[in-house]
């Protein structure tokens, strides 16, 4: 009897612990399971106060400095003649500073201005402000350098409506492919810019209204120059590298900056 009762306990306590065996098992699945079931948050990295991070600095490259407005720099700083000098061509007019405008006077026939500072040759642009007060021609032609070589801008020639580029192989601005006719009204001002590049000359004409308001800016000579020979009439050799002249009128200038390219 005695050995009955031992083996009768012995089975209790296997079976106990069988069962203890599967429960726990049974609790691992359902755990796994859950894992399954339940979505987990992502875990994000802690927020940073960008306010306190040194960020890198802007590139702007050298080009877009040379081209905004602030890297225009005077050719007439408003008040004198300093930097320029008005050559003798013979039956000249006066050449004067007057409320903060050079004032080329009417002559006979060429009067001008010759800039005495360095000037570049390529990469550049030039800009001014001009109007004719007197007369019926040319109120500030601007002959300027392109590499070795140089031209001039006519702005009115003709009896007051050719604008063109002189000379460009041998041909005056009335008889080459830059030739183009605007009226010029007087008393008026008008806004030149001349780009300078290796290969190409561009200008653009900006007239102002009755009101003084300026209009919008229109291309007026677009000249591949590859391959192109450039020169400029005798006139205006004493105009080189760099000078803006009249023929038997009075023309006014005003604001003449540039910068480089």
């Amino acid at each position: 009897m005695k050995h009955f009762l031992c083996s009768a306990l012995f089975l209790l306590l296997l079976v106990g612990c069988s069962e203890l065996r599967r429960d726990a098992s049974d609790c691992s699945a359902c755990a796994d399971h859950s894992k399954d079931q339940i979505p987990v948050p992502p875990v994000y990295p802690p927020a940073v106060d960008t306010s306190v991070i040194d960020l890198p600095a802007v590139i702007v490259s050298s080009e877009k400095l040379q081209l905004s407005a602030e890297h225009w720099l005077p050719l007439f700083d408003g008040d004198s003649m300093a930097g320029w000098m008005a050559p003798v061509y013979g039956g000249d007019g006066d050449v004067d500073v007057h409320e903060g405008k050079i004032v080329i006077g009417r002559g006979e026939m060429m009067t001008g201005i010759r800039y005495e500072k360095e000037f570049p040759t390529v990469n550049y642009e030039i800009r001014y402000e001009a109007r004719r007060t007197q007369g019926y021609d040319f109120f500030a032609a601007c002959t300027f350098p392109v590499k070795e070589s140089y031209c001039t801008f006519i702005n009115g020639g003709w009896g007051g409506v050719l604008t063109g580029l002189s000379s460009v192989d041998g041909a005056d601005a009335s008889e080459n492919s830059t030739s183009t006719y605007f009226a010029y009204k007087e008393n008026t001002w008008y806004r030149f810019r001349i780009q300078v590049t290796d290969d190409r000359i561009q200008i653009w004409l900006t007239p102002q209204d009755s009101e003084g308001n300026w209009e919008e800016e229109r291309s007026v000579v677009e000249l591949d120059t590859t391959d192109r020979t450039l020169s400029t009439r005798y006139e205006v050799d004493r105009y080189k590298p760099l000078g803006f002249c009249t023929w038997t009128s009075e023309g006014q200038l005003r604001k003449i900056e540039y910068r480089k390219l």
